[in-house]
């Protein structure tokens, strides 16, 4: 036997050792029976080789621990270059495929089963070629389960579905092993039925569109885009996408697929998501959409222009942006542009969104820090109409009712989450509006944005630190992080205390510190004022609920 043999012996004999194990300590029986659509448990494994020693993984994940180290027989010539390591990559297939068929009907493993690697030779890593096993009596029996779940649940189903179900189903659809020849349209079709018959319960759907688009996404960039790009991705960097010299059209319906996705991406995925969701779009009019260049000039269609002679506001949910020219600068115009915006929010615009404002006002707010864009000029404008209050805190308390959602033309230090100009303005003009700023501060995620250290700033010069200002600047405070000691707060009247003692009473200690950081500089600064004669006793309070 070559040394190559003996490698490739070796490596099979290892996973057929893995699977054994793994089978011995996973009841797989019990847990495909949560579902029809689940043929096996595991679908991939790999390995790392060196001179004999093997570490084996059942996931793909690098950061996870070997779930086995096998010692295999050692060459008596150790392998010395990329030429060897193909010629063992050629043996393998048959080697693995005898070390795994006695699984082919166990459900430990998936129908489909990959396997990965690389063998190690000096510093130099070399992948061996993937290795798919599949199980054809599984493959067969998990295609017509499929059949019969749509027959039952989809295509005649009137009731919600369970999301495993969509799990699994969203990754079968759309898997080439499964299905050589999709019909695009039907799979589409597919997913906008689940979603609609999970529609009463939204974050159970919240859950069935994260596996569609999850699944999707993966379609995409591992199945579909390959065949057409070199693409190229350097650790956490988006990749870049070069179209091939040679490629073969591809079908409109295809192209519609991944239209789709991009859309669902845009318009339901976190804002970070959105850039590749547009990517989507763009390689998509690259490889011939007519449909793609319409979502770029004017979104989905699913949100239709308006047009008055007050206003004139077109929106487009692909990018995120919503032209507003004002035609006449009046309170009317602006309510009639407010009361536009809070539609489309309530119908599913994303909530990561920026404004374009076309206007001959051009306000802002007193805060500095603040980026001085349309989206912010847009409410600094509406602001000069007190009639419009009211409405303004209809939409803020709207807009900020989706967690981590920001302002697309508001980037690193400038960045806030919607609601975040209309509140702060209502805020600085009225007292009518403390208990929204009270509910808003709260919501800020203090690692993303920081402009709420400008505004505590701004709202304590405006209103002071009286008694009744003090619950709505410790609430401030608590959205606040790295920002210098407030000097206005390291005096406060007794009466103050008194209201922040009360107001950090069911505040965790850790956050009591924070406080006392933000005023006083630290516990150790403020402990030393304590200990001065005719020191407000409320400080030792304060102490005790930060130590508490």
């Amino acid at each position: 036997m070559s040394k190559q043999e003996t490698i490739a012996a070796d490596i099979a004999n290892a996973f057929a050792s893995l699977i054994a194990q793994l089978n011995s300590k996973k009841d797989a029986a019990g847990i495909i029976k949560r579902t029809t659509l689940q043929a096996g448990i595991h679908d991939l494994a790999r390995f790392v080789y060196k001179n004999g020693e093997m570490f084996l993984y059942s996931s793909d994940d690098d950061f996870s621990d070997a779930d086995m180290h096998y010692e295999g027989l050692p060459p008596a010539d150790a392998i010395t270059d990329e030429k060897e390591v193909a010629a063992i990559s050629a043996l393998l297939p048959a080697q693995l495929q005898a070390a795994l068929t006695p699984y082919d009907n166990l459900p430990i493993i998936d129908f489909k089963f990959v396997v990965t690697g690389e063998i190690i030779i000096g510093k130099n890593h070399y992948k061996i070629t993937p290795y798919i096993h599949i199980s054809e009596p599984k493959k067969q029996h998990l295609l017509t389960q499929i059949e019969k779940y749509l027959h039952n649940k989809i295509y005649n189903g009137k009731y919600p579905t369970k999301n495993l179900e969509t799990f699994f189903l969203a990754r079968h659809l759309v898997d080439p092993l499964l299905y050589p020849t999709p019909d695009y349209q039907q799979i589409t079709r597919i997913f906008d039925q689940i979603i609609d018959q999970n529609k009463n319960n939204k974050e159970e759907q919240k859950q069935h569109r994260y596996y569609i688009n999850n699944a999707l996404n993966n379609w995409a960039e591992n199945y579909f885009l390959p065949q057409f790009y070199d693409i190229t991705k350097i650790g956490y960097q988006s990749p870049t996408y070069q179209l091939k010299q040679e490629y073969s059209k591809p079908e409109p319906a295809a192209l519609d697929m991944l239209l789709y996705i991009a859309t669902a991406i845009i318009r339901y995925e976190p804002n970070y998501s959105r850039p590749g969701g547009i990517t989507f779009v763009n390689l998509a009019k690259e490889l011939g959409s007519t449909k793609a260049a319409t979502l770029l000039q004017s979104g989905t269609g699913k949100f239709t222009p308006h047009t008055s002679a007050a206003v004139k506001i077109t929106p487009n949910d692909v990018f995120a942006t919503i032209d507003i020219q004002i035609l006449q600068e009046d309170a009317p115009a602006y309510m009639e542009s407010l009361s536009y915006l809070q539609n489309l929010l309530s119908n599913g615009f994303p909530r990561s969104y920026s404004i374009v404002l076309k206007s001959k006002q051009k306000h802002f707010l007193p805060v500095k820090g603040l980026a001085k864009n349309s989206t912010h000029r847009f409410f600094a404008n509406t602001l000069q109409y007190p009639a419009l209050f009211a409405s303004l805190e209809t939409y803020a308390r709207l807009a900020m009712s989706v967690p981590f959602q920001w302002y697309e033309d508001a980037e690193a230090e400038y960045c806030c989450m919607p609601g975040t100009y209309a509140v702060f303005g209502l805020g600085l003009t009225d007292t009518a509006f403390f208990p929204l700023v009270k509910d808003y501060m709260p919501l800020v995620d203090s690692e993303h944005q920081s402009v709420q250290n400008h505004f505590t700033i701004a709202f304590i010069e405006k209103h002071g630190t009286t008694p009744a200002i003090i619950p709505v600047i410790t609430a401030c405070l608590l959205a606040c992080q790295d920002m210098k000691p407030v000097k206005q707060l390291a005096t406060l009247a007794e009466e103050s205390l008194n209201t922040m003692l009360e107001a950090l009473q069911e505040v965790p200690s850790y956050q009591v510190e924070q406080v006392i950081s933000l005023i006083w500089g630290s516990k150790e600064k403020l402990a030393t004022i304590a200990k001065k004669k005719n020191a407000a006793p409320q400080l030792q309070a304060l102490l005790q609920l930060a130590a508490d």
